[in-house]
């Protein structure tokens, strides 16, 4: 089982990082309308980064995080990309603090979204993060067990703590961020 999950997700990770153009992992939700934010950085890059950049808007900005976000706080106030060889990060930022980061890294297969979303119940913030397993990595996501998770304490901010759900392929991981008792992040991240 753990072979056509990771298979899946290699093929995946390939086409959104690779050859964005096909994104064939979400037929139907690449739109060709201009993203959400235009990256002032964007302007000074190559080409084919700049096509790399914005397949990756895309994808970002059809997907369930950002969907909520803008549900919740409205339009992004900014956003700002870098590269670094075949990385890329990506930065949405909203009202009230809001959050949306995006990393990628085609040479090692990894991958990061992380939502800073104060207000969210922990069931709601539950049902985002697999609605953004199924979205980033294919219909039936990267194998997170969903019923097992394990608790994480961290050094920053003084107070918070994770919930961690492991999967089973590429180190896929889903973490709700809490500050306190109160939900203050989702990341979803994998590396192969």
């Amino acid at each position: 089982m753990a072979r056509p999950v990771l298979a899946r997700v290699r093929w995946c990770a390939a086409v959104l990082l690779l050859a964005p153009s096909l994104l064939a992992c979400h037929a139907g939700k690449a739109q060709s309308a201009a993203p959400g934010c235009n990256p002032p950085e964007l302007d000074a890059m190559t080409a084919a980064s700049q096509k790399q950049v914005h397949d990756l808007q895309q994808h970002i900005e059809a997907g369930p995080f950002y969907k909520k976000m803008l549900q919740q706080l409205g339009k992004p106030q900014s956003c700002s990309v870098r590269q670094e060889g075949d990385a890329i990060a990506l930065s949405y930022s909203f009202l009230k603090d809001g959050r949306l980061d995006a990393q990628v890294d085609a040479a090692i297969e990894s991958s990061m979204l992380q939502a800073t979303l104060p207000g969210l119940s922990r069931e709601k913030a539950l049902a985002l993060l697999k609605k953004g397993e199924s979205d980033s990595y294919a219909k039936d996501g990267c194998g997170i067990n969903w019923k097992k998770s394990e608790d994480q304490s961290m050094d920053s901010p003084a107070g918070a703590h994770a919930t961690v759900f492991r999967g089973e392929a590429c180190n896929c991981q889903a973490r709700i961020i809490y500050q306190g008792d109160s939900v203050v992040a989702l990341v979803l991240s994998s590396a192969c």
